[in-house]
């Protein structure tokens, strides 16, 4: 989509490079954007656009999408990420975020709800791994 934005200079290196010839490109960006979700603070740090980039290569977006993309998608996900963090404080003990909270919050979303049991199911099975594999090696 932007590739007609991408500097040439990084482009003809990487693609001099063979190492790099077969790994999908993106632009180089300054990590400081202006504007988005806080609100006219002056640039705040982007916390997710290599991970988003990524994501969005992964769903079938381009290789390179536009920064805007990237940075709209960023505000939504710092604003939900926001939003369940409060609400999450507002309820079970008052100002702390307990992993029951989250799990009261998503319930209603069968999407979400069968994720957060996965991940936190697999989380379970990883502590009792990794419990097994040190019992295993230091005999304790």
């Amino acid at each position: 989509m932007a590739d007609e934005e991408e500097d040439p200079t990084v482009s003809d290196h990487l693609s001099s490079n063979s190492l790099f010839s077969s790994l999908p490109r993106f632009e180089e960006e300054s990590e400081e954007i202006g504007g988005g979700a806080e609100g006219g603070q002056g640039k705040r740090k982007r916390l997710f656009s290599k991970e988003l980039r990524c994501m969005m290569y992964g769903f079938g977006d381009d290789q390179n999408p536009y920064t805007e993309s990237v940075d709209i998608l960023e505000d939504l996900v710092i604003e939900f990420i926001t939003e369940m963090t409060h609400k999450a404080m507002s309820i079970g003990r008052q100002g702390r975020v307990q992993v029951e909270d989250i799990v009261f919050l998503i319930r209603k979303d069968p999407r979400k709800f069968a994720r957060v049991k996965d991940l936190l199911t697999m989380n379970e099975e990883l502590k009792r791994a990794r419990k097994a594999f040190d019992e295993a090696n230091y005999g304790s």
